[in-house]
């Protein structure tokens, strides 16, 4: 039940991008910036059975459990934008990059993306970017904000449908969640938050109702 309660925001955030936004298919090339965050590492699962050949930047200590889901690692410190597009594509660029950084990783992702149909999605896009980067490339850029069904009531059928593929794919045992081994309860839901806000937890944090 707990790794249930992790997983509906992420799932639908990533789908909405991959899918909804990008049509991601059998074939191509995606890289997903913060692909072992919470949104990330679902990302990955979702590119990988739908058939893409998947990249993600992370930071060293989670390159290792990337690879594990069926995606390239690239270490985000390590290794410049120029240099893994040059690497991994040939310089041609990703089909697809999914943006869940912002700040300065999306401009990133304009300079990662294939020329000539080339997709950034991001579901951070917070801020003021130049999108010229992105026009020289007659690349397209998609914006994800999960809770506008919740807020304005409109589209939550589509939400229910997503996570009835989230069902299907757990239950053929392609998708699992990151989440945290630290247990919470509402009596200690303070220190969750600081746990949170530490950066330190390892995945998805839940707080049990008893």
């Amino acid at each position: 039940m707990a790794d249930a309660a992790a997983l509906p925001l992420v799932f639908i955030t990533a789908w909405e991008g991959l899918v909804d936004r990008a049509s991601v298919k059998a074939g191509d090339t995606v890289l997903i910036h913060g692909g072992a965050g919470g949104v990330g590492h679902v990302a990955v699962q979702i590119a990988v059975a739908r058939g893409a050949r998947v990249h993600a930047t992370v930071s060293a200590g989670d390159m290792a459990s990337t690879a594990r889901l069926g995606a390239t690692p690239i270490d985000y410190r390590h290794s410049a934008v120029a240099d893994y597009v040059a690497e991994h594509t040939a310089g041609e660029g990703f089909d697809i990059v999914y943006d869940t950084v912002g700040g300065a990783t999306l401009d990133a992702s304009f300079a990662a993306v294939r020329t000539y149909g080339g997709h950034v999605v991001s579901c951070l896009g917070w801020g003021t970017h130049a999108l010229a980067p992105l026009s020289f490339r007659a690349a397209s850029y998609s914006g994800v904000f999960t809770l506008l069904p919740l807020l304005t009531g409109k589209g939550r059928a589509n939400h229910g449908a997503i996570l009835a593929e989230a069902a299907r794919m757990a239950e053929a045992g392609a998708l699992r969640v990151r989440r945290d081994d630290r247990r919470f309860t509402l009596d200690d839901v303070e220190a969750a938050h600081a746990r949170l806000r530490s950066g330190e937890a390892r995945g998805r944090i839940v707080i049990e109702i008893e």
